[in-house]
């Protein structure tokens, strides 16, 4: 017998009710997962849009320390062209502006006055400039991504000591800088202000270091030549035999000769004997020309190291082929090299006492370095023979004209090859300058940059560290070549600073 139950649908409804449970707690979880996606998403661009400010503060933060290092630069070079100016009123006929000690201060202060402005000036105007990219495209650094950063402002004021700020040139102490960088991701932007401090000098000349300025009145023979430099003819009189004819007691009516007096060291004799002699009885050694052929027995029997001459002119022979090794120290000199100075190794710490040298030879041949010359003059004149332009201007490594030196060259008996790596590869540094020489008005030595793997024509370092000379008396009379009577002139004038302001800098979030 079958039995009927009635259960009337609740077993539908009861599935029904179950799956509406279902339905309204995987819509909750959904909401709430949809709605933590949307706020991870807003968090991550917010993130992106800091991290792109932070690269804009980075990019135009360094961009500013290379433009302050340019600007150094520039001010550099232009104080030691307004110094160059007061070296040649100096120089005679010296002009009525700086014809008193009293003058030339005033002519300093002046150059100081208007380098504080120029360096303010310059960083003012590096200022602006960022300032004017705020109307420009945002810098996109990835292409793909929706980030971008750009300079929103850039403001600089000139504050004292105390931070307040000033117009004052006389009282600026720092140049502060604002600089407010915008990130940019999807449509979240974020600011960040980077703060910079750029300290101005308190002077741009180095009084402390002071170069003399001997001004050279020549009275006789002021037309050298190339001959007068190289003698031909060397005296036949020994230093000791001349030592002893300076000294003896006169007869009536007898003078003695004037100088430059002229000996040649014999064999036995020693050139560091000679110069005590010398100055033990009162005897300048500025006043002697002194000629070997042997050097290396006459005046550096042991090593060539630390040579003061004390003034002394001394011309070596040109059979003295073997006369160096190493030259370095060498003080108090005026070296004629009548043929090829020939260094194994360096030649380097000339001039180091701060007393101006020369050092004239036909051909050069070092080693290895050319460096840390100090007010050293070195002319290569080059040799003669029936061939131009075939001596020898060669180094090993490095070559470098500094500290208020001067390379002199004649460049038509240069050996082109030897020229070529010359305008590649010589530095100058602190005042270093070339003065070259040529017949050919068409001939000109223009100095060489690296750009890649090859060099090119630098005109802007050619015109700052190089100048031309077309006539042979007036080249030798700039590299301070005289064979002339002279009276001398001693006057002092401040150097360029080497400026090393600080710089710091902070970023606000």
């Amino acid at each position: 017998m079958k039995q009927l139950k009635n259960q009337q649908g609740y077993a539908l409804l009861i599935v029904l009710l179950i799956i509406v449970l279902f339905l309204s707690i995987s819509a909750t979880f959904m909401a709430g997962s949809l709605s933590n996606a949307k706020q991870e998403k807003t968090v991550d661009t917010t993130n992106q849009s800091v991290a792109s400010a932070e690269m804009g503060v980075r990019y135009y933060t360094a961009d500013f320390k290379r433009e302050l290092e340019l600007i150094k630069l520039d001010v550099s070079a232009e104080t030691q062209l307004r110094i160059n100016d007061l070296i040649s009123c100096i120089q005679p006929p010296r002009e009525t502006r700086c014809d008193s000690d009293a003058k030339i201060d005033i002519i300093e202060d002046q150059i100081d006055e208007d380098m504080r402005a120029l360096y303010i000036q310059k960083i003012l105007a590096k200022v602006n400039e960022l300032n004017a990219l705020a109307a420009g495209t945002p810098v996109k650094p990835f292409t793909a991504e929706q980030i971008s950063y750009a300079v929103s402002s850039a403001a600089g004021a000139t504050v004292d000591s105390t931070g307040t700020v000033t117009t004052d040139p006389d009282a600026v102490k720092k140049v502060k800088v604002d600089l407010v960088a915008s990130g940019m991701s999807d449509t979240i932007s974020k600011d960040l202000t980077a703060l910079f401090n750029i300290q101005v000098p308190d002077t741009f000349l180095n009084p402390s270091e002071a170069l003399t300025i001997e001004t050279v009145i020549n009275t006789t023979n002021p037309n050298v030549t190339y001959t007068d430099i190289f003698d031909v003819a060397e005296p036949t009189i020994s230093c000791t035999a001349l030592l002893t004819e300076l000294t003896r007691p006169l007869n009536p009516g007898e003078v003695r000769p004037s100088p430059v007096y002229e000996c040649k060291l014999a064999a036995g004799e020693n050139l560091t004997d000679i110069l005590n002699s010398l100055i033990a009885k009162g005897l300048n050694p500025k006043d002697f020309k002194v000629f070997t052929d042997d050097f290396a027995s006459n005046v550096c029997p042991g090593n060539c190291n630390s040579l003061d001459l004390k003034g002394l002119t001394l011309s070596i022979d040109s059979t003295d082929t073997n006369a160096f090794n190493n030259m370095n120290n060498l003080i108090n000199s005026n070296l004629i090299v009548n043929g090829q100075l020939a260094s194994g190794n360096n030649l380097i710490n000339l001039g180091k006492n701060g007393s101006r040298q020369i050092v004239i030879v036909k051909e050069l041949n070092v080693g290895s370095n050319i460096q840390n010359l100090y007010y050293t003059n070195l002319l290569i004149l080059g040799k003669t023979g029936t061939t131009e332009s075939d001596s020898a201007l060669k180094w090993g490594s490095n070559f470098e004209i500094d500290n208020y030196s001067k390379l002199c060259v004649d460049i038509d008996r240069i050996l082109p090859a030897d020229l070529t790596r010359l305008a590649e590869e010589v530095k100058f540094s602190n005042s270093g300058t070339m003065i070259y020489y040529s017949r050919d008005a068409s001939k000109n030595f223009i100095l060489k940059s690296k750009d890649g793997n090859s060099y090119v024509n630098d005109p802007a370092r050619t015109t700052q560290f190089v100048k031309r000379m077309s006539d042979y008396t007036t080249f030798l009379a700039a590299c301070d070549v005289t064979l002339s009577e002279t009276i001398i002139d001693s006057t002092e004038v401040a150097v360029p600073n080497v400026l090393e302001p600080d710089f710091d800098f902070e970023v606000e979030y």
